[in-house]
């Protein structure tokens, strides 16, 4: 791999993975929707908006890149998971790039999936199953991965697809469980969950980008891997972890919001294919990231 294009560049995510792709002397062209912000200066930069990603072929000359990572996705985030009109775009956006990448000849396509697809697949499917609304999010990338793999099969790409977890760290502004959690103790609001027996997975955003980095070079066509950290546990466990990082004096109390979904089996947040196929290593230990995490927290609100 020598030159890659990144949409989405300036998230949390996205900007981990410029970067991560520069250190390995990968040339990088970012798409990002409004501004340059968190992107390198010596990356270049393309802006463009979701919807007018069909002017790419217009807007970027080369036709000598590698590979797509295609992190792009609006409502990613808050209530706007439950926007089923935004959310059915992005599955459609999604499969729109894998187009716009053949026609800039790109033959590889990698997707960002998210573990909120394998809670819905496992949990919305069964009947009397109440799902909330932002799992409309969840089921566009279901769609968004089945149907941009089609696409891609119908005119030859390589379609790589990566279930990010709960990924967290330094930089993330998008409030996600660790940051809400963090935040509430930082703040000294009362610290209420539920019972945290469901398994959880949380990664730290290194070794999230590392794993999609792999994907996108050695990751098999037709494919899809979850990046995980190889070391699930229960809720409660991270929560604690959490508790002892900002103050371990803090109560907490577990059971006081319920729990609606499902509890996902061990299993599904294995990391041997990835592994197996990339050589991807995990190298963060959740006790780790997370002093990191909350100091980051700390200094920013002073």
């Amino acid at each position: 791999m020598r030159k890659a294009l990144v949409t989405g560049a300036n998230g949390f995510i996205g900007s981990a993975l410029v970067r991560e792709l520069l250190a390995h002397g990968i040339e990088v062209i970012a798409v990002v929707r409004k501004n340059r912000n968190h992107i390198p200066e010596n990356v270049r930069g393309i802006e463009c908006d979701l919807a007018n990603f069909c002017r790419l072929p217009e807007m970027i000359s080369d036709r000598d890149i590698d590979v797509v990572y295609h992190m792009a996705w609006s409502g990613s985030s808050g209530t706007l998971r439950s926007d089923y009109s935004l959310q059915l775009e992005n599955a459609k956006y999604t499969c729109d790039m894998v187009k716009i990448a053949d026609a800039m000849q790109i033959r590889r396509f990698v997707g960002a999936g998210t573990l909120a697809q394998i809670d819905c697949d496992s949990y919305i499917s069964q009947n009397g199953s109440i799902p909330n609304p932002v799992s409309c999010y969840g089921s566009a990338k279901i769609a968004a991965q089945y149907m941009s793999k089609s696409v891609a099969n119908s005119i030859g790409l390589d379609h790589v697809w990566c279930f990010i977890s709960n990924t967290y760290g330094v930089g993330n502004a998008a409030m996600n469980f660790v940051d809400m959690a963090i935040q509430r103790m930082l703040k000294g609001e009362r610290s209420a969950f539920t019972d945290g027996e469901q398994n959880y997975d949380l990664v730290y955003v290194s070794d999230t980008i590392c794993g999609l980095y792999l994907c996108g070079k050695y990751g098999k066509n037709n494919h899809s891997y979850y990046i995980g950290s190889g070391e699930p546990r229960k809720l409660k466990e991270y929560i604690k972890i959490i508790r002892d990082a900002v103050n371990p004096d803090i109560p907490i109390y577990f059971g006081e919001i319920p729990f609606r979904g499902v509890t996902l089996p061990l299993e599904k947040y294995n990391i041997e294919t990835i592994s197996r196929d990339t050589g991807y290593n995990p190298k963060i230990k959740f006790e780790d990231g997370i002093i990191k995490t909350v100091q980051w927290l700390r200094e920013k609100n002073l």
